[in-house]
């Protein structure tokens, strides 16, 4: 998935699929319906498929999911065009699924634009992971012809979709197959969860709520966790269910397991068909009290520990402390150290063949006060190439931002396997989310117009051993919302960062239990520390001083909230109030009016307890809770809005944002590398220096020469 910080790209839910957070439309026929899963929502795809030349493939892998049923063959709707240039006698697309043909259409003058090409494909040779090919022969005349001529091109829309038809298969309920059935690694968009509540939940269960949530969110992955309104029963729940609480706090979780009760220090952990719907699982984590409680929390959460759990039902007397599931991220953001591999970032080796070969990128998710040192960085290319290349015209070029900073010569007959090339990484265009793209120009070497010409069999690599040298300071004038993009910075959970707290109302509500767990499951998927330090806490129940070495964020609604009333009180907040709004910097007034509509907002602010640490508001005053502005803040679209210390988010989710309050840096940077860099912005200063140097020496010279003929 198209990755990223609180950002994470949604995904819309289809017809017939339950849709995303609080008050999606479930399907009309409970455990049944139809699915669209198109390439630009399920697949990924940000940009349409592009089949160049003469014979052209492009391969996708699609998903037949775990949890379903096929009622009918999946029928695919192909949206294309192509050149006006092809003739349709010998130009054609051919779908192909697992190395099978499926159907084929002639690309002639009558479908160049806005075209579409429907196909059914067969159940039966379907699996799990299921390879879609679009191929295309392609041709503008009858007599010899370039085969890599522009002209020839076939354009595959992200709006082609597959229609799939099914019914939900009944629940097993069996824990050795955890995440599954509520993570479907087969399945289509977000995991949905509707979290069974009855509010004001104790200490322990907020606790044991975002242990369960940061490994849910780290098992999803690229699925991602949605959130439906949260209900009171089960039977209520029209998506996977999950109640997290003691028994007193929810006795339903005793009568769906049929247990008479658990002792105080004594922890559950089941999976369950849902009474009112057996094709949708309810998880029920439970203790007879507070201590059993966080027991299972950590017994189903913990690495080396959920999975010896097994059956229907699991209890649990005795857990020690274990890491989550590891982080499934990739790439990963890069590591503290000034130089590292590809491997350390989890990229492995890549090739790419023929003459439209794509590009090989690496992401450089830097921290999001990293700053370049004068002089930027390095970038060692381990590399290969094959025989049979045009070594005049073959070449690899090496981009970064989108700019090229060098082509090299591919230009050994017999290929290479083992070659290095060093490119400089320019200070002035590397930033914390560059892109380094490495450009591979093959040529096939020989090739006749009048033969069918093959280009499969040239190739470039890069090997995973390439290695990025990139000295860093680390600097931030704050607060600043925009660096939220930056992989959440500063709440990144990271142990050495001071951690994270997310602090909800004193006696939270449903809605924000449920924008609480959402929250957790996205720091899940995007915090890599193999030992998180994320936690879930009443506002009650700590203060800014007991956490004083930690970064909170503060969900705020209009219940109590004993946190966000202390910040409110030391005047640390520039936005407060609901419709009688005061917008202050300090004790100076800035603005106080009446507003009829009190959006949420986001606001960022220091530690009052901390300098060097930050609290994130959050805090909706509308019926519609937290959701909506916890959703702002997993998606990248939206987090890029952000700028300054405060955002109004309007109700269709549009951002205003100010700066208002009164900037720090945080970090410091060596005084040799700040005067350089002094140097730098200030170069023409240095200039007149050295001008004014010459003069002076010039004149010093002058009157040191008249000085010594009139001694002689």
């Amino acid at each position: 998935m198209r990755n990223v910080p609180f950002a994470l790209i949604l995904v819309t839910v289809a017809a017939g699929v339950p849709g995303a957070a609080y008050g999606g439309e479930a399907p009309e026929t409970p455990g049944a319906g139809v699915y669209t899963a198109t390439l630009a929502d399920e697949f990924y795809l940000t940009e349409d498929l592009m089949l160049s030349g003469v014979h052209a493939t492009r391969d996708i892998t699609f998903t037949r999911p775990a949890t379903w049923t096929l009622t009918a063959d999946p029928v695919l709707h192909v949206a294309f065009e192509h050149s006006a240039a092809l003739i349709a006698a010998r130009s054609h697309l051919t779908i192909v699924v697992n190395d099978h043909p499926i159907g084929t259409v002639t690309l002639g003058e009558d479908n160049v634009t806005g075209s579409t090409f429907d196909v059914r494909i067969p159940r039966s040779m379907l699996q799990d992971f299921n390879h879609l090919g679009f191929l295309v022969d392609q041709h503008y005349t009858d007599d010899c012809e370039d085969p890599f001529d522009p002209a020839l091109w076939t354009r595959v829309r992200t709006t082609t979709a597959i229609d799939l038809a099914y019914e939900r298969k009944p629940v097993e309920g069996e824990l050795l197959k955890w995440p599954y059935p509520l993570v479907d690694r087969l399945g289509y968009g977000p995991t949905q969860v509707t979290l069974v509540t009855t509010g004001a939940p104790s200490k322990e269960t907020v606790d044991a709520l975002g242990i369960v949530g940061f490994a849910l969110g780290r098992l999803a992955d690229y699925r991602e966790v949605d959130a439906a309104e949260p209900v009171a029963s089960s039977a209520e729940a029209r998506t996977p269910a999950l109640l997290i609480g003691t028994t007193a706090e929810l006795p339903e979780a005793l009568t769906l397991t049929g247990l008479a009760s658990l002792a105080p220090d004594e922890g559950m952990v089941a999976l369950v068909p849902n009474p009112a719907d057996n094709t949708l699982p309810v998880l029920v984590v439970t203790g007879g009290g507070p201590e059993g409680l966080l027991k299972a929390a950590r017994a189903l959460a913990g690495q080396d520990r959920y999975q010896v759990l097994s059956g229907t039902v699991s209890t649990i007397s005795q857990v020690s402390p274990a890491n989550p599931p590891p982080t499934k991220q990739k790439p990963l953001p890069a590591p503290p150290a000034t130089k590292f591999t590809l491997k350390d970032l989890g990229i492995e080796g890549q090739t790419v063949r023929g003459f439209y070969a794509s590009s090989i990128r690496i992401p450089l998710k830097l921290e999001g006060d990293a700053l370049a040192q004068p002089g930027g960085g390095s970038l060692r290319v381990d590399y290969g190439y094959s025989a049979q290349l045009d070594s005049r015209l073959s070449s690899m070029e090496v981009r970064l931002g989108g700019l090229t900073l060098r082509t090299v010569p591919l230009d050994k007959v017999a290929g290479e396997s083992q070659a290095s090339v060093s490119v400089p990484l320019p200070q002035d265009i590397l930033a914390a989310d560059s892109n380094i793209d490495i450009v591979f120009h093959l040529f096939p070497r020989d090739f006749d117009e009048c033969e069918r010409v093959a280009d499969h069999q040239i190739s470039g690599t890069v090997y995973a051993s390439t290695t990025v040298e990139l000295p860093r300071d680390h600097v931030a004038e704050m607060p600043d919302l925009s660096l939220l993009r930056f992989g959440n910075w500063p709440f990144t959970a990271l142990p050495g960062s001071g951690g994270t707290v997310v602090a909800l109302p004193d006696a939270p509500d449903a809605r924000a239990e449920a924008a609480a767990f959402i929250l957790a499951t996205r720091f899940g998927k995007l915090t890599p520390a193999p030992t998180p330090d994320f936690s879930l806490v009443r506002g009650a129940d700590i203060t800014l001083a007991d956490r004083a070495d930690k970064h909170v964020i503060l969900l705020v609604d209009a219940s109590a909230h004993t946190l966000y009333e202390g910040l409110v009180a030391a005047s640390a907040l520039t936005l407060t109030g609901g419709p009688a709004r005061l917008l202050a910097n300090g004790k100076e007034v800035l603005l106080a009016a009446n507003v009829r509509t009190p959006y949420g907002t986001i606001e960022e602010a220091f530690s009052p307890a901390n300098a060097s640490r930050a609290v994130l508001v959050v805090r909706a005053l509308r019926e519609d809770g937290l959701a909506p502005l916890v959703e702002s803040l997993t998606d990248l679209g939206k987090v890029k809005k952000l700028s300054g210390n405060v955002a109004i988010v309007g109700a269709d989710l549009d951002v205003r944002t100010l700066s208002v309050a009164t900037i720090q840096r945080w970090g410091t940077v060596a005084v040799a590398t700040a005067a350089t860099r002094e140097i730098q912005r200030n170069w023409w200063v240095l200039g007149a220096m050295v001008i004014g140097g010459i003069f002076l020496l010039t004149a010093f010279v002058r009157v040191f020469a008249q000085a010594r003929g009139s001694r002689e």
